[in-house]
């Protein structure tokens, strides 16, 4: 299998121990669609993107949640919960806010892994977006080979009731978030924070679910890899030499390291601050030690990939849901 331009067909070195190369073997509330216009941002019904906005916003008939924006006129509620009319109502998603302040990023009541919260610049649940396709902007799909990217209800989602399939049977099948409004950011810093459903457990072979890169080099320069290697969670940064897995003794120890298990969502929060040279990723809200490195040059990443990168095998199915980017750690609530 070709990868950023050579052949991987060897044990390569990641960080103090060996890891095998390709052959080797081995629910709540939904979140409105948030469109700065004129007099306020307008909302899909019902659930999808959410990101900053320039005013208050409107929506249509949906579910309950909190307001993104305060309206100077108060809110009112055309089809969610009821809210409140006052200019810092919090009418229900359904309801509608007045031209007044910026809409704070986020949405969605309690229950809703994409609920307003501090720092949080963008996050998706897909419960817009049509079954069966690709999500629309700022979403695309890279597919190299033989596999799909596509809005799924069949399988239960993490909220709601969508979430994004992905099969990967040829070498690349990703999802790709790429906003310049949201990254890269100024500070180098931003937090992402992923719900991850496997239909299989963990291979041994090397394989990446999550990738960061620059929107205008894919693949290239320091790209971080996060994926799977002998059952566990691993991780490289700039290409092979760069490797580490959840368990770094595992070649001494033969000690599993920290997983994704089949059939249940896991809860992926990443760190990546390129000014201090910082990767920290957590599962279910537990810190992965192994997978935390302060000394690793990478870039201040403007494109996000979501799927299977394969170079072991075998093909895979892969649910994603309520992705989000934040300034602040976003957590799995």
């Amino acid at each position: 299998m070709i990868r950023n331009g050579f052949q991987l067909a060897r044990a390569v070195s990641f960080g103090a121990v060996a890891l095998c190369a390709p052959g080797c073997g081995g629910d709540g509330a939904r979140t409105p669609v948030a469109v700065a216009g004129q007099g306020g941002a307008s909302a899909s019904a019902g659930g999808g993107w959410s990101g900053a906005a320039t005013a208050g916003i409107s929506n249509g008939a949906g579910e309950a949640g909190a307001a993104l924006g305060a309206g100077t006129g108060g809110a009112t509620n055309t089809g969610g919960a009821a809210g409140t009319s006052s200019g810092a109502g919090s009418p229900g998603i359904g309801g509608s806010a007045s031209a007044g302040a910026p809409a704070a990023a986020g949405g969605g009541g309690a229950g809703s892994a994409c609920h307003a919260r501090a720092g949080l610049l963008a996050c998706d649940d897909f419960e817009v977006a049509a079954v069966g396709a690709v999500p629309g902007a700022p979403w695309s799909a890279v597919v190299n080979g033989e596999g799909s990217v596509a809005v799924d209800d069949t399988v239960p989602a993490h909220s709601g009731s969508k979430s994004v399939h992905v099969h990967g049977s040829g070498y690349q099948t990703l999802l790709v978030y790429h906003d310049p409004a949201r990254l890269p950011q100024a500070s180098g810093r931003f937090y992402v924070r992923a719900f991850v459903r496997l239909a299989e457990a963990m291979t041994g072979g090397h394989n990446t679910f999550v990738l960061a890169d620059t929107f205008a080099a894919p693949n290239a320069g320091n790209a971080l890899r996060l994926g799977e290697q002998n059952a566990m969670l691993m991780m490289t940064v700039g290409g092979d030499a760069h490797g580490f897995l959840s368990n770094q003794n595992y070649y001494n120890d033969h000690l599993p390291g920290v997983t994704f298990k089949p059939g249940v969502y896991s809860c992926l929060e990443l760190l990546l601050d390129s000014a201090h040279t910082e990767i920290r990723v957590w599962v279910d809200g537990v810190d992965v030690p192994d997978l935390h490195v302060t000394n690793l040059a990478h870039e201040n990443y403007d494109a996000l990939r979501f799927g299977f990168e394969k170079y072991a095998g075998p093909e895979s199915d892969i649910w994603y849901d309520d992705i989000a980017i934040g300034s602040e750690r976003i957590g799995c609530d």
